[in-house]
Parts: structure tokens; C-alpha cells; sequence
């Protein structure tokens, strides 16, 4: 089967054209596609690069595949569609209420691009690409979250995609961690993603007077400033709550981390695990992994186009 995975970004809208032989086997890549998103230049001109994308892989297809049919099209976006309309999309905040499965198709239908269409948060792709194809795979029970910017989260119980009453569950990012804590893009405080996202981590050491320029996560984290330890502690500890809430609630088999954030080195990891199992109930966190994701930066167009395949 052919099918094409898209992951539009506030930066970026990256889409891949893939054959797959199995569902359970890592599709082979024919051709990929990188255009800017445009997010600030209004709606017409984001959906207008969309589908070009989809467009440009379409049209590879039927020039350079013999017997080329297109089986679906998968997309992965921020935010997630509630009555059809998409919300939570700061990042492109020009498709905030717009019916983006409706326009999609109405503009794929004048170019004659017959094919399935499924959309979903680029987090639940996210984790849903990492239990097909990655370091998920084999397990039952697990969570996807992505640390980069934000924080999101896909949620995988019973082997099957949780989306919640109106395709919001997963939000990890805005579960209260410390009250106390740094404001959120949302607007409340003390939210895992104001304390841990690579965006907030950097702010929090800035705003302790930190001296390295143009902060990150990883100079932070390798940095040996009092500051910078003081803040990768706070990380630690802070990770390691919003985990063991996951933990406690879901009671998964895995955590599997993606974005900026979780390639920082294995040390990382040892300090989040160690924080979690501190804060979760034993019997839960007991035999718990906390690990690195396997596809690296394309698992959103994998889990994209693992949309498609799995319907």
C-alpha cells in the first residue's frame, strides 16, 4: 500500500510518500517534502501549502510508480479536531476553528485526489508511530509524550488509541506539576510544560542569571554553573512528578519521550526515572521504562502515515 503522512508544524510542514508491505513493518520511504508552514500568513496560505505537499507527493507517485494507487493520507497536526473544528493550535493560531478535514478534502477533490483522509494530534501520531514501528512496539500499554517547545502526549491503553471525549486526552503538558511555578503559554501556572519544556528550562536558567548565551537544554545540562545545576535538579524533580501522575493514573508498561529534550544523554534519563519511582506508587512504578524514542525525527511522519495504515 502507498500512503502519504504529513506533520505540520508552527515552523514546518514536512510530508513523505511510503510503501508499505506489512502494518507492522517500518514503511520504505519514496520521497519526502520540506516547505515552510507560513504560520503568520493567515489561513489560505497554510492550507494552501498543505496541499501542495500532498500534491507534489501525489503527483511523484503517479509518475514514478507503476500500478501507483494512493491508499490514505494520514496527517499529524498541533492541537485536535473538536466537532470537526481544529482548537489548541497556538503555534498556527490561523487554523484556531477551522473544519481542517472539510477543506482538505474539498481542495484534494478539485485536483481529483480520491483517498482517505484521517487527522490527529501530532503527539498521539507521535505515539502511535513509536508502538507500530519503535521502541514501543510490543507493548500494550504506553505513552508517547514529546518534550521540544511544548509538551504533548499520545496515550496507547489496551493496544488501542485514547483520544477522550472529544479528541483532547494527552495534553500532558498542562497537568499542574507546582502551582508555584513559571506561567504557562496556556496562561495558569506551574504546568509540566512551564517547567520542563526545552523553551521553559532555558527561561527558568536565564531567569535564575545564568551566563551562557543562547541557553538550551543541552548546554544547560552539561554545563557544571551552580545555576545551571540548580535548574536540571528542578528539572529532574519536576519530570519525575508529571511521570508518576502518568504512572499512577494509566499504570503503563512504557514512557516513550521524543523532541528536543529527550536527546539529552542517558544521565537524563537515570535522574527522571529515578524522580518518578520516588513520587509513583511502588506496585506501578516497579519495572517501569523511561526511554529515548527509536525514529528520531521523522516518527511524526511515520506516525502520519501510520494513521492511514492502521485504518
Amino acid at each position: 500500500m502507498y500512503v502519504i503522512g504529513l506533520d505540520i508544524g508552527g515552523t514546518k510542514i514536512e510530508g513523505v510518500l511510503v510503501k508499505a508491505t506489512s502494518v507492522s513493518l517500518l514503511p520504505s520511504v519514496l520521497k519526502k517534502i520540506r516547505v515552510p508552514t507560513e504560520a503568520t500568513a493567515g489561513r489560505d496560505r497554510v492550507l494552501c501549502n498543505v496541499t501542495g505537499v500532498i500534491l507534489s507527493l501525489y503527483s511523484y507517485g503517479k509518475e514514478n510508480v507503476s500500478g501507483f494507487r494512493l491508499g490514505g493520507i494520514g496527517i499529524g497536526t498541533a492541537g485536535f479536531l473538536k466537532k470537526g473544528r481544529l482548537e489548541m493550535v497556538p503555534n498556527i493560531p490561523s487554523l484556531k476553528g477551522v473544519k481542517l478535514k472539510v477543506l482538505l478534502l474539498q481542495q484534494l477533490q478539485r485536483w481529483k485526489v480520491k483517498a482517505p483522509l484521517y487527522i490527529e494530534n501530532d503527539s498521539i501520531c507521535f505515539a502511535l508511530a513509536e508502538l507500530m514501528f519503535g521502541a514501543a512496539k510490543g507493548f500494550k500499554n504506553a505513552i508517547g509524550i514529546i518534550v521540544g517547545t511544548g509538551i504533548g502526549g499520545g496515550l496507547i491503553l489496551d493496544g488501542k488509541l485514547y483520544k477522550g471525549r472529544d479528541g483532547g486526552a494527552g495534553h500532558i503538558g498542562h497537568t499542574t506539576v507546582d502551582p508555584s511555578g513559571p506561567r504557562c503559554g496556556c496562561g495558569q501556572y506551574g504546568h509540566f510544560e512551564s517547567w520542563c519544556s526545552g523553551k521553559h528550562i532555558a527561561q527558568r536558567y536565564t531567569a535564575a542569571g545564568g551566563k551562557i548565551q543562547n541557553p538550551d537544554p543541552k548546554k544547560i545540562f552539561h554545563s557544571k554553573e551552580a545555576i545551571a545545576e540548580k535548574i536540571m535538579g528542578e528539572t529532574y524533580e519536576k519530570f519525575g512528578m508529571a511521570l508518576a501522575n502518568l504512572i499512577n493514573i494509566f499504570n503503563p508498561e512504557i514512557i516513550v519521550l521524543g523532541g528536543g529534550v529527550s536527546n539529552l544523554p542517558a544521565e537524563f534519563y537515570k535522574k527522571i526515572t529515578a524522580a518518578a519511582k520516588k513520587y509513583a506508587y511502588p506496585a506501578f512504578s516497579d519495572g517501569i521504562k523511561i526511554v529515548r524514542n527509536r525514529l528520531g525525527d521523522d516518527a511524526g511522519v511515520f506516525g502520519a502515515a501510520a494513521l492511514a495504515l492502521k485504518n
